[in-house]
C-alpha cells in the first residue's frame, strides 16, 4: 500500500512539473510577444514628410537611438528622392560585423523593413509592423546571444521613402517627393558600394536580404482573406491551400524568384516549421515562387502588370540590381485581409486594431528571422543548441524574467507540497499499524452457527 501511494505522489508530481513547465513556456510566449507592444507605440503616428515631419523624425530618431543602445554600428544615410526641393530621404542602418567584416570573404545578410507613411496613416501594419519585427531581431541577438561570434555580418536598414505619390497631382498631393515605389531602398542599393567596392567582390558579396511590408495583421474567420486575381491561374496549389482553409487571413505570405530566391525560400521555411509560437498551428506559411528569373525591369509588360501584387515593395530593388540579389518578401496581404481592406492607408490603420494574436504572429515572424540570420551568418556559441533546444529569447522588457521567477517558485511551492503529502501519508501508515484496526468484532470461538 505504502509502496503504491509512493508511486502516486510520484506520478501526480511528474504531471504537476510536465503542467507547470507547459504554463511556462505559454506564458513566457505571451510576455514575449507583449513586449512589442512598447516597441509599436512608436509606429503609432503618421510618418510623412508632410502631413507629420515632427512625427517621422522622432520615429526615425527612435531607431537610432535604439540601434545605438543595442551596440550596433549605426549611421544615417541621406538620399535625394525623385523630388528633392521637398525633402531628403533618410534611411537608418545598423550593423552587427561578423568576424570576416571588412574582407572579400564576408557574406552580408540584409534585414530591412520602411517606417515611412502615405499622409493619410497612422501605419500601425504599414509599416510599424515590418519595422518592430526587425527591431526585436537587432534587440534578440544584441542580448540574447551578445558574446556569441558569427562569421558574416548584418545589416539592419530601416528605409524611408517605400511610399510613393502621383506628383503631377500637385492638388492632391503638394510638396510630393517620391513619384515612383521604393524610392529609399533603390537608394541603398545604388550605394552598395559603400560595403564593396562596386562589383560586388573586394569586402564580401551580398547573400541575401528579408524584406517585410505589413506583417502583423492575423484574422482566422473564413473568407476574410482576398487574393489577387492570378491567384488561381498562376499558383493553383497555393490557391488550393486557401480554399481548403476557407480563404482565413491566419498565414504569413513568402515571395521569392523560384530559382533564384529558393535557397533562401526553402530555409525561411524550415525555420518557419521549426519555430514554436503561442499560436500553435493556428498559423501557417503560403509561399508564391514567382516564375521568372533576373530583373523585374526585364519583364515584358503583360507579365509584370499579372505579377504586380507581388512587386509593390522594398525587395524589388535588390532583385533589379545589375546583379540581380537574392531577396525574400514577407508580408501579411497587405489590403486583402481583414480590416486593412478598408484600412489600408487609412487612419484606421492604427493601434486600436492590435489583439494579443497579432502580437504572438509578428512574434513568430522575429523569432523565424532570428534563427534564419543565426543560421546563415554562421553563429557558433556554447549554448547553442540550448538556446534552439528550448526556444530562449529573453527580451529588454523584464517581464520574461519576473515570469520566470514566479513560475519556479511555483514549482518549489508544489513540490514541497507534495514532499509534505508523501511523508504525511507514510507516518498515517505507521501510525495506522500501530494502532491496529479502528473497530473490532467479538466473536465467541464456541459459538455455533445459525
Amino acid at each position: 500500500m505504502e509502496r503504491r501511494q509512493a508511486g502516486f505522489s510520484s506520478l501526480f508530481i511528474t504531471i504537476i512539473i510536465s503542467v507547470t513547465f507547459s504554463a511556462i513556456n505559454q506564458a513566457d510566449a505571451r510576455d514575449r510577444s507583449e513586449s512589442l507592444r512598447p516597441l509599436l507605440k512608436h509606429f503609432n503616428e503618421n510618418r510623412h514628410h508632410v502631413t507629420n515631419p515632427q512625427g517621422k523624425q522622432r520615429v526615425r530618431q527612435f531607431i537610432l537611438t535604439t540601434f545605438q543602445d543595442l551596440g550596433l554600428k549605426v549611421w544615417f544615410e541621406g538620399f535625394k528622392p525623385d523630388y528633392p526641393q521637398y525633402a531628403t530621404g533618410v534611411n537608418v542602418v545598423g550593423m552587427i560585423p561578423g568576424t570576416l567584416a571588412g574582407t572579400p570573404s564576408d557574406r552580408l545578410f540584409v534585414i530591412g523593413a520602411h517606417y515611412d507613411t502615405v499622409r493619410t496613416t497612422f501605419g500601425t501594419d504599414d509599416n510599424g509592423s515590418g519595422m518592430v519585427a526587425l527591431l526585436q531581431v537587432a534587440r534578440q541577438i544584441a542580448t540574447d546571444f551578445e558574446g556569441c561570434p558569427r562569421s558574416f555580418s548584418i545589416l539592419f536598414v530601416a528605409f524611408d521613402f517605400e511610399e510613393w505619390e502621383n506628383c503631377k497631382d500637385v492638388k492632391k498631393n503638394p510638396k510630393c517627393a517620391c513619384g515612383t515605389i521604393d524610392c529609399g531602398s533603390r537608394a541603398f542599393v545604388r550605394n552598395l558600394t559603400q560595403f564593396t567596392d562596386g562589383s560586388l567582390s573586394s569586402f564580401g558579396l551580398i547573400q541575401g536580404a528579408i524584406i517585410m511590408d505589413t506583417v502583423m495583421n492575423y484574422n482566422t474567420t473564413p473568407n476574410s482573406q482576398r487574393l489577387p486575381p492570378i491567384m488561381k491561374q498562376f499558383f493553383p496549389e497555393t490557391y488550393n491551400e486557401l480554399k481548403a482553409d476557407q480563404f482565413r487571413g491566419d498565414f504569413l505570405t513568402v515571395v521569392g524568384r523560384q530559382v533564384d530566391d529558393r535557397a533562401l525560400m526553402n530555409l525561411f521555411v524550415y525555420h518557419y516549421s521549426q519555430t514554436e509560437s503561442d499560436l500553435k498551428n493556428k498559423t501557417s506559411l503560403r509561399w508564391v515562387k514567382l516564375p521568372f528569373q533576373g530583373q523585374v525591369s526585364k519583364l515584358p509588360q503583360p507579365i509584370f502588370y499579372a505579377l504586380d501584387d507581388f512587386l509593390r515593395s522594398d525587395h524589388v530593388p535588390f532583385w533589379n540590381h545589375s546583379i540581380s540579389l537574392s531577396a525574400v518578401f514577407l508580408s501579411d496581404t497587405a489590403e486583402l485581409r481583414g480590416y486593412m481592406t478598408s484600412c489600408y492607408h487609412e487612419d484606421c490603420d492604427g493601434p486600436s486594431k492590435v489583439t494579443p494574436q497579432m502580437l504572438q504572429f509578428l512574434q513568430k515572424t522575429s523569432d523565424v528571422i532570428l534563427a534564419l540570420t543565426n543560421d546563415v551568418t554562421k553563429m557558433s556559441c556554447p549554448s547553442n543548441s540550448v538556446i534552439y533546444s528550448k526556444k530562449r529569447s529573453t527580451t529588454t522588457s523584464g517581464g520574461g524574467m519576473a515570469a520566470w521567477g514566479v513560475a519556479l517558485l511555483s514549482i518549489f511551492m508544489i513540490l514541497l507540497g507534495a514532499a509534505i503529502g508523501v511523508v504525511a501519508t507514510v507516518f498515517y501508515q505507521r501510525w495506522k499499524k500501530q494502532q491496529g484496526p479502528l473497530v473490532t468484532t467479538n466473536v465467541q470461538a464456541n459459538s455455533q452457527p445459525l
